[in-house]
């Protein structure tokens, strides 16, 4: 078991070094806090002697008619009742997540197919180790990040005299216990595919499934599409991410605390049953694409 740590340990101090000295990282980086820096801006250009008026904006004009026609003036309503910043946040959060994500589920299946991942069995590793040396690597990036947008977001309250609500504090949690989730279906994506192009496909196909089900659970539609999208919810909702943060963020509006925490356990057992699974996958498949 010592020997498999260390192999963990190594590979992934290789993982970040490689992150370290790309140009990815900071380029995602300088995206989402760009992102970040102009739709603050954009919050605060729709303010006037009125109050909060979004049509001042273009890019927020649109944003507001596309979300109110989607899921309700109401949604609007409580997305932005603390101010721009959960919306934000989420927004911000994209571009590393993504980033991140897509680029292990590449690499593992390219380095898998190239025979990478074959060549490690000769030494104390496995594929298993070779794994989970991206996932950590894409968790400890992934809380770098999380602070910088704490930072970022708290200077700007600060600057612009906003205030940081409760709901953004259990927004920045959570969301990083959905990136975990993410990197795990990711890790899943790339130990079952046969090669990089495959992965990444495979890998977008199941984050878009679970987005457009998280949509449609709520949305605006008709009484057909609304209840079928339902009942096939109904049995995705256990093996999704976005359901228990739904649940979480739902809970933390009402301070229901222990549901919240119960949201944020469920996401981590589904994070530890995809990341088993994936163990168990590459013990009887192989290394071989």
């Amino acid at each position: 078991m010592n020997y498999k740590l260390n192999a963990i340990k190594t590979i992934s101090k290789r993982r970040i070094f490689e992150t370290v000295i790309s140009p990815g990282f900071y380029v995602a980086t300088a995206a989402g806090l760009f992102l970040g820096y102009y739709l603050l801006s954009g919050f605060l250009d729709s303010v006037d002697s009125g109050g909060l008026n979004f049509s001042l904006h273009p890019v927020y004009n649109q944003i507001v008619e596309i979300l109110s026609g989607a899921f309700g003036i109401t949604f609007v309503e409580k997305l932005f009742s603390e101010g721009p910043f959960v919306f934000v946040l989420f927004v911000s959060f994209i571009p590393v997540f993504l980033y991140h994500a897509i680029n292990t589920v590449f690499k593992f299946g390219f380095e898998k197919n190239v025979g990478a991942l074959e060549l490690l069995m000769y030494g104390p590793s496995d594929g298993t180790c070779f794994f989970l040396s991206f996932f950590i690597k894409d968790v400890l990036f992934t809380v770098i990040y999380i602070f910088t947008l704490a930072l970022f977001f708290y200077l700007s309250s600060v600057i612009n005299n906003l205030v940081l609500g409760p709901m953004f504090y259990f927004s920045l949690l959570i969301i990083f216990f959905l990136a975990v989730s993410g990197y795990s279906y990711g890790i899943l994506a790339s130990v079952l595919s046969g090669n990089a192009a495959t992965s990444v496909a495979l890998f977008s196909g199941i984050v878009v499934f679970f987005v457009i089900l998280q949509i449609g659970s709520f949305a605006i539609t008709g009484d057909y599409v609304k209840n079928l999208t339902n009942v096939i919810m109904w049995f995705i909702k256990w093996i999704s991410p976005f359901f228990y943060m739904d649940i979480g963020l739902s809970a933390a509006l009402y301070g229901n605390f222990f549901l919240f925490l119960l949201s944020i356990l469920s996401i981590l057992i589904i994070s530890a049953v995809l990341l088993l699974i994936s163990h168990f996958v590459l013990k009887v498949k192989g290394v071989r694409p």
